[in-house]
């Protein structure tokens, strides 16, 4: 936002969310409020430039830096020459961790998600009252760099060889919603990915290790979810390791204002779920889980 000189407000950020989750609800079969794979939408941000938008007493009108700044939210950091660094927040999650305050003039500057602002103060310039608002786009790929140089073997977290963990007989359990805003679903699939790479193939990792993914859930099954939460994955992992019940899917269900309960039947990745036409949307029954779409 800083670098793109522009500072949307909530509600402008909201009406990205909103036109997005529209635009790819009906993917999965069932207009319920949910993307059923964010990673599948190709919303276009732009497509709101010029759109004008009731914000706090005041109308908006979305501009080309706004649409430009959704959609860096959304793609992730990016070296000067256009490497992938991390994934962006997930299409459909909020902007909470990524939105922007009134300063002390009363025009909107940008809010830093915390976590990552006091790890580049503290640890990476080791100055904890850094300005981290002046980092340009260059400056962040050579913070990475930095990061990962000075910590990852340290802290590091993504060593895809669980050979000794299979050979122990464990079993891995991951579940991860499709709307975090805390920690990108895309980093997930990636390690998932990984692992897969470097040992044997999809089929071949399953045996032990099994990732579901939950769409419309925001980090760990917050309160802003709009999709079904994960209801005993723990209980789930139980009956994999002493029963040898290997879970197909997970089961997840969430209450809306009025209380009515929908569930679902999280598939196991890389299948998605797919409404089949006939039924309540909100019963779990009614789908089925498919291949990804290419």
């Amino acid at each position: 936002m800083n670098v793109e000189n522009t500072f949307p407000a909530p509600c402008e950020l909201a009406a990205f969310n909103q036109a997005a989750v529209k635009a790819c609800d009906p993917l999965d079969g069932a207009r319920d409020g949910l993307i059923g794979d964010p990673a599948k939408c190709d919303f276009d941000p732009r497509k709101l430039i010029g759109t004008t938008v009731a914000c706090e007493g005041k109308q908006e009108t979305i501009t080309a830096a706004d649409a430009t700044v959704v959609r860096k939210i959304w793609d992730g950091p990016r070296t000067p020459l256009g490497k992938k660094l991390w994934s962006g927040i997930p299409i459909g999650a909020g902007f909470d961790l990524a939105g922007t305050q009134p300063g002390p003039d009363g025009s909107r500057v940008g809010a830093p998600f915390p976590v990552p602002a006091t790890w580049v103060a503290t640890w990476l310039k080791r100055q904890p009252a850094f300005d981290v608002s002046t980092i340009t786009y260059a400056e962040f790929a050579t913070l990475f760099a930095q990061s990962q140089a000075e910590y990852d073997s340290i802290i590091g977290t993504d060593d895809p060889d669980l050979s000794a963990f299979r050979r122990a007989g464990g079993k891995l359990l991951t579940w991860h919603g499709q709307a975090d805003q805390l920690i990108p679903t895309q980093g997930t699939v990636a390690y998932r990915e990984q692992v897969a790479r470097a040992m044997g193939g999809s089929s071949r990792v399953d045996d032990f290790y099994r990732l579901f993914l939950a769409p419309g859930v925001d980090h760990c099954g917050g309160a802003t979810s709009t999709g079904p939460v994960p209801t005993d994955a723990l209980g789930t992992l139980t009956a994999w390791v002493e029963q040898g019940k290997a879970p197909r899917t997970l089961r997840a269900s969430i209450k809306d204002a009025s209380g009515k309960t929908a569930t679902r039947n999280l598939c196991l990745y890389p299948s998605v779920s797919r409404y089949s036409g006939y039924g309540d949307p909100a019963d779990a029954g009614n789908y089925y889980c498919a291949p990804v779409q290419k």
